[in-house]
């Protein structure tokens, strides 16, 4: 009896000799032997292979459930005929295939193969996924040979290599292949992340610099499927240092298994490095770019490449990357230093005092930074039998930047005339007189260098199947962001200069200027772009250091059952992770008495090192507003500087440095146990898992307190536990159409940045920042959904809906405190020691919930050229609400670094030798920190959106030209507090032209 079904359903038919299954995907005509298709099929079970390669060749595939029952299958990938496919498939299981004269193909017990199928081409042999770690590929436990891969090049490929994992998750994750990372115009991999559905990313410099998943910061990255340590403060890898030429693919799972690592509430990122067993016995390849940066008018160049060497009838692999790149940038930027509310004050002229909101300055600056990185990976893979594989990797990274930026500043008073107050309380327009005009020369470089080595034993035999992961890993940096602000401006060695004595100065003000900054403009009598006209007022030195490292090791086994219950899994895990952090001081004690001129002032024309050389002008270019667009800038030597004002040498020996370390030791036990499941549910096939995951969480917090002129040191623990259930849940309803659904409980630990004792302040603001030793863990029980319709080729619609219910948001108070131990602040004036301190405490219950779409269609039905076009696109709709509520207007606040709309569009076209793609991507307003009414209220940045585009030529089957283009229309980031009117601070980015050329053997 047949049952048949209608739009690409599984046609299944039961022969009264037996359990004879047949598979047919609609179609109007069956593969025939000498058509070509591309085939994706992961290691596995034989059925569920042959299931998958008959969809993928529109082929019908007759075979006996009971002859294939346990076999295990290789993985297939590359372009061949399905009877190329079948001879890898079937390779060492004794079963053969037989293609009949009405072209159905059968599965036979045999062990010869039938002599009507051919050979795969020489030049493009399909890969078989080696054996690899729990973070990689699973291996098959038969003893097929392992063969030779292929690199199957173009944007649909990498594409539908993208889709094939989707779909055969086991759980709800998106992911990007590693072709797909090279064609897309992304320089990092927070830049290609952002093309995933709920994924937004925060750019600073012109580049991706972090991510939020599902409107969520608190995220897992991993190297493997292993943890790795970084240079930023609290430890964590920083994405703008990953190098996308080093990877194979990227995972974002959003939903887990008790088996994947905890620590995160928003997505586990998951990055695949290039393994040498997966690849062909031989592989070279590599690519030239050089780089165009119009603000900084400089180019600049970027080399990647590796090499890959199989020994040994591939038992022995090698694999080598590196990558390289010299650039330079600039920037043009307004700040206003922050808002105030004024009391008491008559700005209006009407002899009523008001009560308002103005800027604190208006600020110009100009930066220009040069950017060094090289990144290495090394990885070795030895095969000694066909169950066991060993994998040795290693990963080097390095960044150095120097900065120099160029500030010239406004500091306002309350002295304003001819004011005007809006109905939100805001200053629109006015005059300022008794105006402090400064020019600053803030210098500064950076680095950040950080190592990983991890090893991995994969054994798979019969039914079982074990891990065994180790790895150990540091990060360390200094002058990673003096000043905490989106500027990035590394550490900060800043010399403030002053008018001199006698020079006097006013702004007329009006915020309806320009999208970028208010109307304003100087009025003094004298020229404020004359260096000699200033004195030296004061300088300061902030240089944050980090020492970070960490361990882990882990061991999973599972063993595969028959019936209702298909496999159980245990395994455990431990971690280390210590950070170190502070910011070392000096002081300039001869900074009043080295003058050579005693007893009048230190000009900035008389410090050695500092020369101030001119003005950068032609600032915003195509801005409209009328503004200042150029300030007064130079070069400094803060060595030099240093040692003529008699500087003592940075270090931690004083009070004042010693209450800034931040030092977190934090040690992390899990052990989980699952079950994967399946059966048909009225049905429908259903498969699963269920399981639990126990962690132990010990921290301890170790720095200084200031008591007097001494400080004192201080410690202080926390521990805690959580269980974690997790459930999800497949039904295929079709066989292109697939309904997810998916529960768990997660945890994220807070930043340990956020956990020391230790005390940063900064003394040109007179803020600073205080952690937290007792706060809590995030918590969240979530559940996710998803439809995911796989319709054609290279296409997908799939819709998703998740809630998160989280308890515990960590908010941040201020609190007024005075610090007498920091160096003394003659910017307010003398012995200036009130700062406003923000300290995280724990806060109450939050939510997040939301929907994702993400559309997917590679054109081919269009008449030729016109098939070679496709698009994706993506959309998010994440509401997220906190306890807290806005002082200012009384509202809820959401979630920081969560727009409630984001989208991506992009639309490619591939045809013979060329290839190229367009992308869009836009994220709505969203809060980056909350604000007190002081200071004009919370911090929001501006929706924006951004064009990249890429593109190449293959010139033959070893080169092809390429081009990439970034943030092609110059958008600009802004941000504003509480109301739009209260214009904080906008930046305008270079655009980024990239070419090159690259070479694949």
């Amino acid at each position: 009896m047949a049952v048949s079904s209608e739009g690409g359903r599984v046609h299944k038919v039961q022969w009264a000799t037996g359990g004879v299954c047949a598979l047919a995907l609609a179609g109007n005509a069956f593969a025939q032997v000498s058509e070509q298709a591309t085939i994706e099929i992961e290691s596995g079970n034989l059925a569920q292979s042959l299931t998958a390669l008959g969809r993928q060749t529109q082929t019908e595939l007759v075979f006996d459930p009971t002859v294939v029952a346990d076999r295990k299958a290789p993985g297939v990938r590359g372009s061949m005929t399905a009877d190329q496919a079948l001879e890898y498939l079937l390779s060492g299981t004794g079963l053969r295939h037989e293609r009949t004269s009405s072209d159905v193909v059968l599965v036979l017990a045999s062990a010869q193969q039938s002599s009507s199928t051919q050979t795969a081409p020489a030049e493009e042999e399909p890969s078989q996924d080696s054996g690899g770690d729990d973070g990689g590929q699973e291996s098959a436990s038969t003893s097929e040979p392992v063969l030779e891969s292929v690199t199957v090049v173009g944007i649909r490929k990498s594409i539908a290599d993208a889709i094939d994992v989707k779909r055969d998750a086991t759980r709800i994750m998106d992911s990007i292949s590693a072709e797909d990372i090279g064609k897309l115009p992304d320089q990092n991999i927070a830049e290609t992340l952002s093309r995933i559905p709920g994924v937004q990313v925060t750019r600073v410099e012109g580049e991706g610099k972090s991510i939020t998943v599902r409107g969520l910061g608190l995220n897992k990255l991993l190297l493997n499927g292993k943890s790795f340590i970084g240079s930023a403060r609290n430890g964590d890898p920083n994405l703008s240092d990953v190098s996308p030429e080093l990877l194979a693919g990227v995972d974002v799972i959003k939903a887990p298994s008790a088996d994947l690592v905890e620590g995160w509430l928003g997505a586990v990122i998951n990055l695949r490095t290039k393994r040498p067993l997966d690849l062909a016995d031989s592989v070279i390849s590599g690519r030239l770019q050089s780089s165009y940066a119009d603000r900084a008018e400089e180019w600049g160049e970027k080399v990647s490449g590796f090499v890959a060497h199989t020994f040994a009838d591939r038992k022995f692999g090698v694999l080598l990357s590196g990558s390289y790149s010299n650039s330079t940038g600039a920037s043009d930027v307004y700040q206003s230093g922050g808002w105030t509310q004024v009391s008491n004050v008559d700005a209006t002229g009407d002899g009523v005092n008001d009560t308002f909101f103005r800027p604190l300055r208006l600020m110009s600056w100009a930066n220009t930074y040069e950017d060094e990185r090289y990144s290495v990976n090394a990885s070795a893979q030895w095969r000694p039998m066909d169950e066991l594989t060993f994998t040795l990797e290693g990963v080097k990274s390095r960044r150095e930047t120097d900065r120099l930026r160029s500030t010239q500043q406004a500091i306002l008073t309350n002295n304003i005339t001819n004011g005007v107050i809006d109905a939100s309380g805001t200053l629109v327009s006015g005059n300022y007189s008794g105006v402090t005009v400064r020019p600053l020369i803030y210098g500064g470089d950076s680095y950040s260098d950080n190592k990983y080595l991890s090893g991995n034993a994969h054994w798979a035999k019969d039914r079982w199947t074990a891990n065994l992961n180790a790895s150990v890993s540091e990060g360390e940096g200094a002058g990673l962001g003096g000043d905490g602000g989106n500027n990035n401006s590394g550490n900060d060695n800043v010399l403030v200069a002053r008018q001199r004595a006698g020079n006097l100065a006013s702004v007329s003000y009006d915020a309806a200027g320009s999208n970028v900054s208010p109307n304003y403009g100087f009025n003094a009598n004298y020229d404020i772009y004359d260096p000699s006209q200033y004195e030296i007022y004061t300088t300061f030195d902030v240089d944050y250091v980090a020492e970070n490292k960490g361990h882990d090791a882990d061991f999973d086994v599972e063993y595969e059952l028959d019936g209702f219950f298909k496999s159980v899994k245990v395994g455990a895990r431990t971690e280390n992770i210590e950070v170190f952090g502070g910011n070392p001081l000096s002081t300039y004690p001869a900074l009043s008495s080295h003058d050579p001129t005693p007893g009048s002032p230190l000009l900035a024309t008389e410090v050695p090192g500092l020369n101030y050389s001119g003005v950068i002008g032609g600032m915003f270019p195509g801005e409209s507003g009328s503004f200042p667009r150029r300030v007064l800038t130079g070069s400094a030597d803060f060595n030099q500087i240093r040692s003529a004002l008699g500087a003592t040498p940075i270090s931690f020996d004083t009070p004042g440095a010693k209450a800034t370390i931040n030092q977190v030791e934090q040690t992390t036990d899990a052990f989980f146990a699952m079950v994967r499941f399946g059966s048909d549910v009225f049905g429908v096939p259903m498969t699963g898992d269920l399981g639990v995951r126990q962690v132990n969480v010990d921290r301890e917090s170790f720095g200084y307190t200031i008591v007097g002129n001494q400080a004192i040191e201080a410690r202080a623990g926390k521990s805690f536990s959580d269980t974690l259930p997790n459930l999800n849940l497949i039904f295929d309803l079709r066989d292109d159409l697939r309904l997810r659904f998916a529960a768990a409980k997660v945890v994220a630990r807070p930043d340990l940045t956020s956990t020391g004792v230790g005390l940063s302040l900064q003394p040109v603001s007179m803020t600073g920042f205080s952690g937290n030793p007792d706060l809590d863990p995030f918590r969240a029980t979530q559940f996710d959904t998803t439809v995911e319709w796989y319709f054609a080729p290279a296409s997908l619609i799939a819709v998703g809906a998740f809630y998160k219910d989280v308890s515990a948001f960590t908010t941040s108070v201020e609190v007024v405190e005075e610090h007498p131990e920091a160096p003394n602040n003659t910017l307010t004036g003398p012995a200036a020691y009130t700062y406003i301190i923000g300290r995280p405490v724990n806060g109450k219950d939050g939510e997040i919930q939301g929907v994702e779409i993400n559309y997917q269609h590679a054109l081919t039905m269009l008449p030729q050229p016109f098939d070679g076009f496709g698009y994706a696109f993506t959309y998010t709709y994440a509401d997220s609400e906190t306890p807290e509520k806005d002082e200012l207007t009384g509202q809820t606040l959401p979630i920081p670094n969560s727009s409630e709309h984001s989208a991506n569009a992009v639309v490619y076209y591939e045809k013979g030798l060329f290839s190229g793609r367009v992308a869009y991507n836009y994220r709505s307003e969203y809060m980056t920190n909350g604000g007190s009414i002081a200071s004009g209220g919370s911090n929001y940045a501006d929706a924006r959106g951004q064009v990249d585009a890429s593109a190449s030529f293959r010139i033959n089957d070893n080169f092809q030209l390429t081009f990439e283009g970034v943030n092609l229309t110059r958008e600009i980031n802004s941000f504003y507090r509480t109301n739009p009117g209260r214009l904080y601070s906008s930046y305008l980015d270079d655009r980024r032209i990239y070419f090159g050329v690259a070479a694949t053997f």
